[in-house]
């Protein structure tokens, strides 16, 4: 199963689950406007919705000691984000297209026209036998 932010972030961040305790669940589940029971075991939140201050580790992550993020136990999300960050490629790729856009030119130097017609001949149709 792929993991990936209840709110749809790409690309992928860290990844924290719905906290267990009440009063903290309660405050999550008010952020993400979900009630209890719209969320599951697996509904995941990313790093991009907490501020510097929710983490643990925030400095070593930033200059690379540290992989993942680890969230403080009072953390509570604050920052609303929609899609991906700016900078990021779009899911969709680009289609070329299969006409030019400028029409093309053809050179009328090729065409020869024949000033007397060619006499019409039918064939005529002879069995060759060996």
């Amino acid at each position: 199963m792929v993991m990936r932010c209840i709110l749809g972030c790409s690309p992928p961040q860290t990844l924290f689950p719905i906290p267990k305790v009440p009063w903290l669940r309660a405050r999550w589940l008010q952020f993400l406007h979900f009630d209890d029971g719209g969320v599951t075991d697996n509904t995941r939140l990313c790093a991009r919705h907490f501020t510097q201050d929710s983490f643990k580790n925030f400095r070593q992550h930033e200059m690379g000691f540290v992989k993942l993020l680890l969230l403080s136990d009072t953390a509570v999300p604050c920052v609303y984000t929609v899609g991906a960050l700016p900078g990021a490629k779009p899911l969709t790729r680009d289609v070329g297209c299969q006409c030019s856009p400028t029409p093309v030119k053809k050179s009328t130097a090729v065409q020869a026209t024949r000033s007397t017609p060619k006499p019409k001949r039918r064939s005529k149709g002879k069995d060759v036998l060996h």
